[in-house]
């Protein structure tokens, strides 16, 4: 081994040809300034970046309390539209699920996590179910038992990060 090759840079794990001297903050390999990723906690590769809100841990109570205020404000403010409207459709409720999943998702703080996905859920049922008992309807109804499935799913996917 000569002095020129002791003293050579790693290399890029991305681009080869590129010496570098960062490394990835999670799992050690080289990177260079065009394909690293300033986090909070350092410089990582693009895989180690792309890690979901899920790595984060489980949400804290008061965390979860707030997305599932936040989800039966929404949902109950969007279920007198899906109840005024006798023939709502699919599409009014997909756009209710979005909406409270995404109200959930906003609550708290962007996360996405399975735990709040049933939270988004159980915000559907509690706001939309809520709202029909208030007005004296039959919330077992079967048409809204089809929309609270409907937008009760969207909900769970768009609050977990499946959407």
């Amino acid at each position: 081994m000569t002095a020129d090759q002791t003293n050579l840079a790693p290399t890029c794990v991305n681009h080869p040809k590129v010496e570098t001297r960062l490394t990835c903050s999670n799992c050690g390999d080289p990177i260079c300034t065009r394909c690293m990723v300033t986090t909070a906690v350092g410089q990582k590769c693009p895989s180690c970046a792309k890690q979901s809100g899920r790595a984060k841990g489980n949400p804290e109570p008061q965390l979860l309390g707030r997305a599932f205020g936040a989800g039966v404000a929404v949902a109950a403010l969007g279920g007198v539209l899906l109840v005024a409207v006798p023939f709502a459709g699919l599409l009014l409720a997909l756009a209710h699920g979005f909406v409270v999943g995404a109200t959930v998702r906003w609550a708290a703080r962007r996360r996405t996590h399975t735990w709040l996905g049933l939270v988004a859920a159980a915000a559907v049922l509690v706001g939309l179910g809520g709202l029909v008992l208030v007005l004296g309807g039959n919330p077992f109804a079967t048409r809204l038992l089809l929309t609270y499935a409907i937008s009760g799913g969207v909900a769970f996917a768009r609050a977990s990060g499946v959407w």
